[in-house]
């Protein structure tokens, strides 16, 4: 599978007029929430990280790197709270993506994250269009966040 992933991006790549490697595209944002009557400030980091192999040479010059080669691209969600100075002792949330079948988006804008989907009175999702609102029952006042989908969810 990993394979075909990369095959596509390749395929990508050369149809955009580039041979050019891919490369991690991060991005952050700054944001405010209130949980359990605390205002929190929070970073949100989110991107594709390229993962790479690297290769050994062989024969005479055995054990030397040959260098890296992109094997796979994996986004992510990071939610991390500001005012921690000991950033060493917080505690770390890891949520995987659980398709098929089973969508990670519930974990992440239903349960665990800063902000979640308007939900009615008993908990089912209101018709289009859809709402997000600060989630006041989110983690993220206890435990940093992260979001992974791994590669081909």
């Amino acid at each position: 599978m990993t394979d075909q992933v990369n095959n596509e991006q390749n395929n990508e790549l050369e149809t955009k007029g580039t041979t050019s490697e891919p490369k991690d595209e991060i991005v952050q944002t700054q944001h405010t929430i209130a949980i359990n009557g605390e205002e929190i400030k929070y970073t949100v980091t989110c991107g594709t990280i390229v993962l790479k192999e690297e290769s050994e040479k062989d024969g005479e010059k055995a054990g030397d790197s040959e260098g890296e080669e992109a094997k796979a691209k994996v986004f992510f969600i990071a939610y991390t709270r500001d005012d921690v100075e000991d950033k060493t002792s917080r505690p770390l949330t890891f949520s995987f993506n659980g398709g098929p079948g089973s969508s990670s988006v519930w974990l992440h804008l239903g349960v665990l994250g800063p902000r979640r989907v308007l939900m009615d009175e008993i908990g089912n999702p209101l018709p289009p269009p859809y709402k997000l609102v600060d989630n006041e029952y989110s983690l993220l006042d206890a435990s940093d966040l992260v979001f992974i989908d791994p590669v081909s969810t």
